[in-house]
């Protein structure tokens, strides 16, 4: 099974409940959940970003093997430099076009908020 968690908005409530998502998927044997995504697009670009409160729970799921991906253009159009994507985030041409290719993969989809 595969999941990916699209998160949409900047607020710190949301940002820790979809990180907590990612967490639980990736550890919940029952499920058997091979692989999570975080897709973070429009105003939720604002977790993977270098000044992200959230930066070192972001790396701690990279490291136990969740992908996290993020829309270039939602940097773009916020004034944000690609270069402040924390490292082992993956950026990709359009958030929303990853999440389409994502879903025809057979990703189950998690919205936050």
């Amino acid at each position: 099974m595969k999941a990916v968690v699209h998160l949409t908005s900047s607020a710190e409530a949301d940002r820790e409940f979809a990180l907590r998502c990612a967490a639980a998927l990736r550890r919940n044997e029952e499920l058997s959940v091979e692989d999570v995504t975080i897709l973070a697009h429009r105003d939720g670009i604002s977790l993977v970003t270098a000044d992200a409160a959230e930066r070192d729970a972001v790396a701690e799921l990279v490291e136990d093997g969740v992908t996290v991906k993020a829309g270039a253009t939602c940097f773009d159009a916020r004034d944000v430099p690609r270069s402040e994507a924390l490292p082992g985030v993956e950026l990709v041409p359009s958030g929303v076009g990853e999440l389409v290719r994502l879903q025809s993969a057979g990703y189950h989809y998690v919205k936050v908020p």
